[in-house]
């Protein structure tokens, strides 16, 4: 007859059940994470997370079956193993990074490993289970709190430690956690052979990550510092992106995920570009712009230099990127406090529900997004935001979209024309060349009649302009035969291509 543990034990055993599976499925996100901010495409990276570590997860399940003896001091050894590899992993991982393949092959090895030694926990506490109880109610409990865990691991990922924590920490914390399932089993549960060891070696592993975490912003810096060359001055992660500012002597730079949004040397170029012409084309004296994007303040800058300008509205989907416009002294002084005016209002919401809920129309649209890396941000360069778009324009409106680099995504910036095009009869393409960026195309659409000695019809401003001029525009709407016009397909909601053109073509540049 079988005997029975203590009712303390099996709730120990039971407990950890919920607790290991809360880890397993936030190491799996923390990495899928980690690959979609380091190469982009999250859909690509996030099924490949999820297959390697599913498949490894399988493999260990599989090589449970070898482990015939000692099963509660190798099920902690595991807890050990994944509390030291997990709770590192993306230290190790970030500090390591690289573009290069071997790097892609270092992250696999993490998913697998990690995936293997998550895949021997459910099967070996349920042969531990087992010899106190009869299966169907084993498996009935394992199962459950099995799953009750992954709940809840999928839920405290994205809604607490990833906005809050972040990836680094939570690697740490998740670690600390599995370190505490081996201690409290040493501690609570009796088994044949228990030794010291048993209890030094969790012990020792979360020391080690509590020093981790202790000094987890020291090393976070570190880390960073692998990333970005300058000095950096203001580091943070909002709930949508991590965002730095950096400086090296009088230049500024503002990275948004590890992506380059302007550095003070040349952003003038981009900037004016981005917003002169369609003022230069527009017959009103009085003019309403709505900017998407842009929460720097660096368009709503040039906006304001403009009499013209009665008002702006500025909708941005980060409030920290707004409080660091605002409150930063370094990028006020870059913005000229811009989003300070008594002509900007500022709207913290997502431009896309914005434009849903809009009702006034706009005499200019300028919509200053980041590129469109993957399918989120790609939805913010689909025929149906397009339409949106046009919506929400004056009969005779101009709006403007930045649209990536011509020469280095070729693919991506004519798909952006393309699909601009199903909606507005008008759509001139133009590039300019920023040094920090390279070659860049936007696009500016209208229902207006419009071609390329569009310039000539530019109302010139008294403005003191350091690049743009009508005959600059002259020379921009005319492309060079390695960034002419291709055909693509068109970018909708439904089939966002946009982004895999996006990806090709700047994984194809060997910088």
């Amino acid at each position: 007859m079988k005997r029975h543990l203590p009712l303390f034990e099996q709730r120990i055993l039971l407990f950890s059940i919920c607790v290991i599976s809360l880890c397993g499925i936030i190491y799996e996100l923390v990495l899928g994470s980690l690959a979609t901010y380091l190469f982009g495409n999250p859909v690509q990276q996030y099924s490949i997370t999820i297959g390697v570590f599913l498949s490894s997860m399988g493999l260990g399940s599989y090589f449970s079956r070898f482990v015939e003896k000692n099963l509660i001091r190798n099920f902690v050894t595991i807890e050990v193993l994944l509390s030291m590899i997990g709770g590192f992993s993306v230290l190790i991982l970030q500090y390591l990074f690289s573009f290069d393949f071997s790097f892609y092959l270092l992250h696999l090895f993490f998913l697998l490993v990690i995936g293997m030694l998550v895949g021997l926990e459910v099967p070996l506490m349920m042969r531990i289970l087992r010899r106190y109880g009869s299966l169907r109610e084993i498996v009935s409990n394992v199962l459950t709190l099995d799953y009750i865990g992954g709940l809840a691991g999928s839920l405290l990922f994205p809604l607490l430690l990833f906005p809050f924590v972040g990836r680094f920490l939570t690697s740490i914390l998740i670690g600390i956690i599995n370190g505490g399932v081996a201690l409290g089993i040493v501690w609570g549960v009796a088994y044949p052979g228990k030794r010291k060891v048993d209890i030094i070696s969790p012990i020792a592993v979360i020391l080690l990550l509590v020093g981790a975490a202790f000094y987890s912003e020291e090393l976070h810096r570190m880390l960073q510092r692998r990333l970005y060359y300058d000095d950096i001055v203001f580091s943070k992660r909002s709930r949508f992106q991590e965002i730095v500012l950096t400086r090296s002597g009088s230049d500024f730079r503002l990275y948004l995920d590890g992506s380059i949004q302007f550095s003070t040397s040349d952003e003038y170029r981009y900037h004016e570009m981005l917003v002169f012409p369609a003022i230069a084309l527009s017959r009103h004296a009085d003019l309403s712009v709505l900017v998407l994007g842009g929460g720097d303040g660096l368009a709503v800058r040039e906006l304001l230099k403009s009499e013209r300008i009665r008002r702006v509205v500025l909708v941005e989907l980060d409030p920290e990127i707004v409080s660091l416009a605002t409150d930063n002294p370094s990028l006020r002084n870059i913005n000229g406090d811009a989003l300070s005016q008594k002509r900007v209002t500022v709207i913290i919401d997502d431009a896309y529900q914005f434009l849903i809920r809009n009702r006034t129309r706009y005499n200019i649209i300028i919509a200053d997004f980041p590129d469109p890396h993957d399918e989120t941000i790609s939805k913010l360069y689909t025929v149906e935001f397009y339409r949106l778009i046009d919506r929400s324009l004056c009969r005779d409106g101009i709006f403007v979209t930045q649209s990536t680099s011509p020469l280095f995504a070729r693919e991506a910036f004519w798909c952006v024309h393309h699909t601009m095009k199903r909606v507005f009869p008008s759509v001139i393409p133009y590039r300019v060349y920023v040094p920090s960026f390279g070659e860049w195309g936007f696009n500016m659409a209208s229902h207006l009649r419009m071609d390329a000695g569009v310039w000539k019809k530019m109302r010139r401003e008294n403005i003191d302009f350091r690049f743009f001029s009508p005959e600059t525009f002259a020379s921009a709407v005319h492309f060079p035969d390695d960034c002419t016009k291709i055909d693509t397909r068109i970018n909708t909601f439904n089939t966002p291509v946009l982004y895999t053109y996006y990806l090709r073509g700047w994984q194809d540049m060997d910088f």
